[in-house]
C-alpha cells in the first residue's frame, strides 16, 4: 500500500466512526420518539388527534427504514447555513411523519404507506441542493456602517409601530393564558398589514441580532434581539418568540466549535433531551407541576408530535376535499379561484377539532404540497425548496456557515411550521436572504471545506 494510502487511512476511519454514530443516535430518537407516542402523546393529547392503533409489522418497518434511510448519507458537516434547516425538518417533520400518521389511523394503511414514501421521496429531493454548485455572487458594496445603520432603521421602525399601536395591550403572561390576548390582538390587527411588521420582527430581524451577537459574543446585541421577541410575545401572545430566546442561544452552544461534526452534535442533543425529559415524566407520573407541563407539551407535543399528526390530517382532508391549485398563495389567488372561506391552518383544525378558532398551520410538505396538489404536490414543492435553499446557501457563501445557520436559525425552525411561501414573504426568510448579502463579509476563519467549494466554482468557470 502507498504512502499517500496510509495517510488517508485514519480519515477514512474517523468518517465511517462519525457515520456509525451519526445513524445509531438517530436510531435511539426515533426509539424515543415511538415510546414518547405511546405513553405521553397518546395518553396525554388523545383527545386531539393522537389515536393508538398498533400498526402491523410490515408498516412499522417500513416507517423505521424510512426514518433511518437518510442518516446514511444527509452531511455531516455543517458546509452549507441550509443544512441546518434540512436536519431540523428530519428531526421534527419527516420522522415524525413517518410513526404519527401510522398510529393515528386517520386513513387506511395503504394510503399512509404512499404518504409516507412519497414524503420520503420529498425529502430527498431536497438533499439534491447540496450537490448543485453555488453560484457566484458578486458582493453588495455598502459599507458595514450604512448596513447597521438601515438595519437600525427598518427595526426601529417596526417595532415602535408595533409599540405605539399596542401601548395599551402589552402584557406578559403564561402560555396557559396567552390565548385571549392573542384573540384581542387579532381583532387590533384585522384590516391592517401590522402582521407583517410583527413577522419580520420576530421571524428575521430579531433572531438576526442574537444570532450575529452570539456569534461575535456581543452579549448587548443578543439583548436587543431578545428584547424585541418579548415585545412581540407580550403583544402578539406568540410562544415561538419568547421561545427562540432559548432555542437560538441553545443552537449557539450546538453550533461553536469544529463545524466537522455537526450533525453528531444536534442528533445527540436531541436524543439527550428526549431522555431527559422521558425521565422527568415518568417520575413526575400523571401529575406534573406546571413548568414541567410546558416544557413537556412545547417539546413533545408542539416542537415533535404535532407535525405528524398535521401531515396525517391534511393528508386526509385534501382527499376528502378539494384541493387548493396553490390559490391558498397571494399572488396565484388573483387568477384561480380559493375553494374555501377561511385559511388552510383554520379550514383544516375546525374539521378536526370542532373549534372554528383553532388555526392548524402546517409544515410546507403538508400546506404547499398535499394541500395543493396531493402527493405529486410534495415533490413539486420540494424542488421548489431547493431552489430556496440553494439561493440561500449561495447568497450565505462569503459567510461562516455557522453565522449564516444561527441568524438564520428561527426562519429554518418556521420552515417546519408554516408554508414555505408565508415563511419567505411574510415570514423574513426573504428578507434574511437580502440580509446576508448585504452584510459585510465578516472577518472570521472559513473551513478547508468551504474553500473546497469556491475552488470548484473557480474551476467549473
Amino acid at each position: 500500500m502507498s504512502e499517500s494510502r496510509l495517510e488517508e487511512l485514519p480519515e477514512v476511519r474517523r468518517r465511517y466512526k462519525d457515520r456509525a454514530l451519526l445513524v445509531f443516535g438517530v436510531f435511539v430518537y426515533v426509539a424515543c420518539f415511538q415510546w414518547m407516542y405511546i405513553h405521553y402523546l397518546y395518553p396525554v393529547f388523545g383527545y386531539y388527534g393522537f389515536d393508538l392503533n398498533p400498526p402491523s409489522a410490515g408498516y412499522l418497518l417500513l416507517a423505521w427504514v424510512l426514518s433511518l434511510l437518510p442518516s446514511l448519507w444527509m452531511p455531516i458537516g455543517l458546509s452549507r447555513a441550509s443544512l441546518l434547516a434540512y436536519w431540523i425538518l428530519y428531526f421534527t417533520v419527516l420522522i415524525p411523519s413517518m410513526f404519527v400518521p401510522v398510529y393515528a389511523g386517520i386513513s387506511s394503511p395503504p394510503e399512509i404507506a404512499g404518504l409516507m414514501v412519497t414524503l420520503f421521496a420529498g425529502f430527498s429531493i431536497v438533499g439534491i441542493a447540496y450537490r448543485l454548485p453555488l453560484l457566484n455572487i458578486q458582493p453588495a458594496r455598502i459599507g458595514r456602517s450604512r448596513f447597521w445603520i438601515g438595519f437600525g432603521m427598518l427595526a426601529g421602525f417596526l417595532s415602535l409601530w408595533v409599540m405605539v399601536v399596542f401601548r395599551k395591550n402589552v402584557q406578559l403572561l403564561s402560555f396557559l393564558d396567552i390565548y385571549d390576548l392573542r384573540f384581542a390582538a387579532d381583532t387590533m390587527m384585522e384590516g391592517t398589514r401590522l402582521n407583517y411588521a410583527f413577522m419580520w420582527l420576530s421571524g428575521a430581524l430579531n433572531p438576526f441580532l442574537m444570532g450575529w451577537g452570539l456569534y461575535h459574543k456581543r452579549a448587548w446585541i443578543f439583548i436587543v434581539g431578545a428584547l424585541g421577541q418579548l415585545l412581540v410575545y407580550t403583544s402578539l401572545g406568540t410562544k415561538g418568540s419568547i421561545a427562540s430566546v432559548l432555542f437560538i442561544p441553545a443552537l449557539y452552544l450546538i453550533l461553536r466549535g469544529s463545524r466537522r461534526r455537526f450533525a453528531l452534535k444536534i442528533a445527540w442533543s436531541i436524543v439527550a433531551l428526549f431522555v431527559l425529559l422521558c425521565f422527568s415524566g415518568v417520575t413526575a407520573g400523571k401529575e406534573p407541576g406546571p413548568l414541567q407541563w410546558i416544557v413537556l407539551f412545547v417539546v413533545f407535543m408542539r416542537t415533535f408530535g404535532l407535525n405528524g399528526l398535521l401531515t396525517a390530517q391534511y393528508y386526509d382532508f385534501f382527499q376528502r376535499n378539494p384541493q387548493t391549485y396553490y390559490s391558498h398563495v397571494t399572488g396565484v389567488n388573483w387568477f384561480l379561484h380559493y375553494p374555501y372561506s377561511d385559511p388552510l391552518g383554520i379550514e383544516v383544525g375546525s374539521f378536526y377539532s370542532g373549534d372554528s378558532t383553532l388555526d392548524a398551520s402546517a409544515h410546507f410538505w403538508a400546506m404547499d404540497g398535499l394541500a395543493s396538489l396531493g402527493l405529486l404536490g410534495v415533490l413539486l414543492i420540494s424542488i421548489f425548496c431547493v431552489l430556496v435553499f440553494w439561493t440561500l446557501d449561495s447568497v450565505a457563501r462569503r459567510h461562516d456557515p455557522r453565522l449564516a445557520a444561527l441568524v438564520t436559525s428561527y426562519a429554518a425552525y418556521n420552515l417546519a411550521n408554516i408554508s414555505i411561501f408565508t415563511s419567505l414573504l411574510s415570514g423574513g426568510l426573504a428578507l434574511l436572504i437580502l440580509l446576508l448579502y448585504l452584510l459585510p463579509c465578516e472577518n472570521s476563519e472559513v473551513s478547508a471545506l468551504t474553500h473546497h467549494y469556491q475552488a470548484s466554482l473557480k474551476q467549473a468557470t
